[in-house]
């Protein structure tokens, strides 16, 4: 009978049940972390352009239009 083993899949099953380690669980809180400061970055950037726009918008008494129609008069 041929087996064929796929060490990963064996080495997944092994270690599926496995407690994380004290190394890992640290290893993943940091980069748990990073990824937070990194969304916080990301969504202080968009509130600054949403403020950049929202002044450059009042300055200019620029005034949206609720749909298409309104803005050709129908």
């Amino acid at each position: 009978m041929l087996t064929t083993y796929y060490y990963i899949d064996l080495y997944n099953k092994q270690t599926q049940n496995r407690p994380e380690s004290e190394r890992e669980y640290f290893m993943r809180m940091a980069r748990e972390m990073e990824q937070m400061r990194i969304a916080e970055k990301r969504a202080a950037r968009k509130q600054q352009l949403v403020s950049l726009f929202a002044a450059i918008a009042k300055r200019f008494n620029v005034k949206r239009t609720p749909n298409l129609e309104s803005l050709y008069g129908h």
